[in-house]
């Protein structure tokens, strides 16, 4: 087992399509959750909207569960998580070919490889019934609402949680932050829209810096900087307008729309409205700190686990006086996700899988080769990258040579029992060219209704 990684956890964001490949729309979702409830699943349903929005069920390892995303065209199947990457990869494939196709198929529906709606783009009819969402909305600045709600809705990707040793989790933060620009631009996945090529190589990564203004700006997309500290990454997400708070299984969002994290452990209340309106004066409680942590959308987001028990004012005593191994204290564990991948065609997202975890396993010669450039340097990449892809020069070398120079850092032992997985993504590398450029170039030699088909997800 690899010795920075407990549990594994998978979430995959599927385009969900009509036969027609156009798609799918609130009856094709709902029927497909009836469905799988006489499968024994349990229907979940939201508290605000009472809307059904997925369905979930107990598994020995925990909690599976699928549901909608930001619109009803993108099905998520979040995966319990596991102890190995063997595991990790059976369980996935086994869960996509007995469980989540046949019923798809069932109900004459498809799921896709692909990081975003390849036909469909007019998605802000389709939005979730889930008060999160509507909160969501309203958070978006007026200067990009438009284009964010007709085609953000259908952006999917593939997220991976792994469970890390608490001491090495900024070590594993900042180490991934170099590697930014290499990630983005060799898992797009997303360059067709409405049928035609976008002028960029990943509408996953144009969405989000679209997004990334106003009071969602430090919350989506890239960081700013490196981490000095878990203090110091808990400190930057209060210092965020908060996305809301909870109140018996209700919704609730302030009143000052620019009421941060950190204004309001200083006033210790505030007023919040209901999604129906209603205001009311809302004291500080501890969940409510958890929660602003949690809502940043950033490429690698943190997951913390507190012990049961622990108060408020330990917390943010903790924080404020940057005290890291008081902190460290108060937390049971911490889940390190890894957000920039877009959804991948004909089984990628396990190479994905495999090169992260691996990663992991060679964390210090990875930090070591990763601190020959600096962060801006990498978010100056990954922007150029969204032309250039691959092609795109890092440190005088591109990002394919990079991403080489990772798979050469694998511990010999490792890359020879997953080298299926980690061929593939040499290939890749060795061509400089991503599923981005694949769709691309089929869409021009063949059409779209070949690119379709080369996305439909299948059973083995």
């Amino acid at each position: 087992m690899n010795r920075l990684v407990k549990k594994i956890g998978i979430e995959l964001e599927m385009p969900l399509v009509k036969q027609n490949y156009l798609a799918a729309d609130f009856d094709d979702a709902k029927k497909l959750f009836l469905d799988f409830s006489t499968q024994g699943w349990i229907k979940k349903n939201d508290p605000n909207t009472g809307a059904l929005i997925g369905v979930k069920r107990e598994t020995p390892n925990g909690l599976e569960m699928l549901s909608n995303e930001l619109a009803v065209c993108v099905l998520e199947a979040s995966l319990a998580p596991v102890y190995s990457l063997n595991e990790a990869i059976s369980y996935w494939r086994n869960f996509k070919s007995s469980v989540l196709l046949p019923t798809v198929e069932k109900n004459n529906l498809k799921i896709l490889g692909y990081g975003t709606q390849p036909i469909s783009c007019e998605l802000k009819d389709l939005i979730t019934q889930k008060g999160y969402y509507q909160i969501w909305v309203n958070m978006v600045e007026e200067d990009c609402k438009e284009w964010i709600l007709q085609n953000f809705p259908g952006i999917c990707s593939v997220q991976f949680n792994f469970e890390i040793p608490k001491e090495k989790t900024i070590e594993i933060l900042n180490t991934f932050l170099q590697l930014l620009a290499f990630l983005w631009a060799a898992s797009a996945n997303d360059s067709i829209l409405a049928g035609q090529k976008l002028p960029y190589k990943s509408q996953r990564f144009h969405a989000y810096s679209t997004l990334n203004r106003g009071r969602m700006y430090g919350r989506s997309g890239l960081p700013f900087k490196p981490y000095l500290s878990l203090c110091d990454y808990i400190n930057r997400t209060w210092d965020l307008p908060l996305f809301e708070i909870m109140r018996d299984g209700e919704c609730l969002y302030p009143k000052n729309l620019y009421l941060t994290g950190n204004q309001f452990i200083r006033e210790g209340s505030a007023e919040f409205y209901n999604l129906e309106g209603q205001l009311s004066q809302q004291k500080i409680n501890l969940n409510d700190l958890e929660l602003a942590i949690y809502f940043c959308w950033l490429d690698f987001r943190l997951k913390f686990n507190f012990h049961q028990g622990i108060k408020l004012e330990e917390l943010v005593n903790a924080v404020y006086t940057d005290n890291e191994q008081k902190l460290l204290d108060l937390i049971d564990y911490i889940v390190f996700e890894v957000r920039p991948l877009a959804m991948q065609a004909n089984d990628e997202e396990i190479s994905w899988l495999v090169l992260t975890y691996l990663i992991l396993e060679n964390l210090e010669p990875v930090t070591q080769y990763s601190q020959k450039w600096t962060y801006e340097d990498v978010k100056l990449a990954a922007f150029a990258a969204q032309n250039n892809g691959l092609r795109q020069n890092l440190n005088d070398k591109t990002l394919g040579q990079i991403g080489l120079d990772l798979l050469k850092l694998i511990h010999t032992n490792s890359s020879q029992k997953y080298e299926p997985y980690l061929s593939q993504l040499h290939s890749r590398l060795s061509d400089h060219c991503s599923l981005a450029d694949d769709a691309i170039r089929i869409l021009d030699n063949d059409g779209i209704e070949a690119l379709l088909d080369h996305l439909t997800i299948r059973q083995a």
